[in-house]
């Protein structure tokens, strides 16, 4: 059930073709902000070991900082099994929409961090179900 239902929370070093401007950044982050339903196709890397399937994974939140030049601070929160490389990169068309297709330039993770696992361990127990008196 955990490994389902987690969410994690990332920190990745990102660098992007061209810089963006403000108003760009304000623009993803917005977007960020709402979150993002993402289209993933199993990515290209694991292919060999996995089946080649659609997954719709959610971006709960996304936020994007200049350190400089192109080169940028992403911190994002997602579902369980979202694949977050392929997120910022695309994956050659095979994650939409991704950081690169928001910011319109080519983007690349440089470093990827996870910085929180949101998951109830251990496992709140059911309550065990009522006894029933015996059979006469």
């Amino acid at each position: 059930d955990g490994e389902e239902n987690k969410s994690k929370r990332y920190c990745a070093l990102v660098w992007i073709a061209r810089p963006l401007t403000a108003e760009q950044l304000a623009e993803i982050n917005a977007i960020g902000r709402e979150g993002l339903l993402l289209q993933q196709k199993t990515p290209v890397r694991v292919l060999q070991r996995r089946a080649a399937l659609t997954r719709p994974r959610r971006i709960l939140a996304l936020a994007v900082e200049p350190i400089a030049g192109r080169f940028y601070r992403a911190h994002i929160e997602s579902e369980a099994g979202t694949y977050i490389k392929e997120f910022v990169h695309g994956d050659l068309g095979r994650t939409v929409p991704s950081l690169a297709g928001l910011a319109g330039a080519t983007a690349d993770i440089l470093e990827l961090d996870v910085e929180n696992v949101a998951l109830d361990f251990p496992p709140t127990p059911a309550p065990a179900p009522a006894a029933t008196p015996a059979a006469r």
